[in-house]
């Protein structure tokens, strides 16, 4: 091989083997982002295994009690008569729960399922749960008629800023005004949180997934660089190699003169 044509093969491997270095760069620093993806999927699953639900009481046709999973819009129904105090803001739906929480500057209450959101809600102390009290002298009463909430004033016994008439059944129905209070998890017979088994096995089985992804891009990654690495090995040597023969010739070129 003549000089010009081992100088011209020279610089096409020199480009190539700086076009390996930078691909193999990236694949290192695609592999650091798989990293980082693997640890933000692996902190998920470790908050959603704490993921609970909270179940209500009912009673059954056959007067055997049972816990029912809860939403805002099941507790909140007439039949089953919960109200959600919004630190002060008194709420029967979860729209409601969002606005109160929203003029607080609590916007961010995303959540995966209705279930998830009123467990979430509950625990981290933005809503408090309102059962029906037995206490004639509780803070609030809710009349459904015309979905409004009545706050009792206990040194009068009345309704502010209502006639007092306006508390008593109305047309023979004596559950029409109930009085509620706040309650906890911890203290209230009525209501129970419990882990949410569903949920559960959902974030088994999407960290499973997700972790599979991973490590099959991962593994395809490592292939690459393998590939790489024997292509950039096989150039490295061919350039010593047409080094050395350049050198020869420059050696034997130089000599006739000598």
């Amino acid at each position: 091989m003549g000089l010009a044509a081992s100088q011209a093969r020279l610089l096409s491997l020199t480009a190539r083997q700086h076009a390996i270095e930078y691909d193999a760069q990236r694949l290192e620093a695609q592999k650091l982002q798989l990293a980082n993806e693997s640890d933000q999927v692996y902190q998920t699953y470790l908050e959603r295994l704490d993921a609970t639900k909270i179940q209500y009481k009912s009673v059954a046709n056959d007067g055997s009690t049972l816990f029912l999973d809860g939403t805002f819009s099941k507790m909140a129904s007439k039949e089953v008569g919960f109200l959600f105090n919004v630190n002060g803001t008194i709420c029967n739906s979860c729209d409601e729960v969002k606005e109160a929480l929203k003029e607080q500057g609590i916007c961010d209450i995303s959540a995966n399922d209705s279930y998830t959101l009123l467990s979430t809600l509950v625990s981290e102390g933005y809503v408090v749960i309102m059962q029906p009290s037995a206490d004639p002298e509780a803070c609030y009463e809710y009349d459904y008629d015309n979905m409004k909430v009545i706050y009792n004033n206990p040194d009068t016994g009345n309704a502010d800023e209502h006639d007092p008439a306006e508390i008593e059944p109305k047309s023979g129905k004596p559950y029409i005004y109930k009085v509620f209070e706040d309650t906890s998890i911890s203290s209230s017979t009525k209501v129970q949180e419990v882990s949410d088994e569903v949920n559960l096995r959902k974030a088994e089985a999407e960290y499973e997934a997700d972790m599979n992804r991973i490590n099959a891009k991962d593994s395809r990654y490592d292939t690459q660089l393998s590939q790489l690495e024997t292509e950039r090995n096989a150039i490295k040597t061919e350039i010593d190699s047409l080094k050395n023969v350049a050198k020869d010739n420059v050696d034997r070129t130089f000599k006739i003169f000598t």
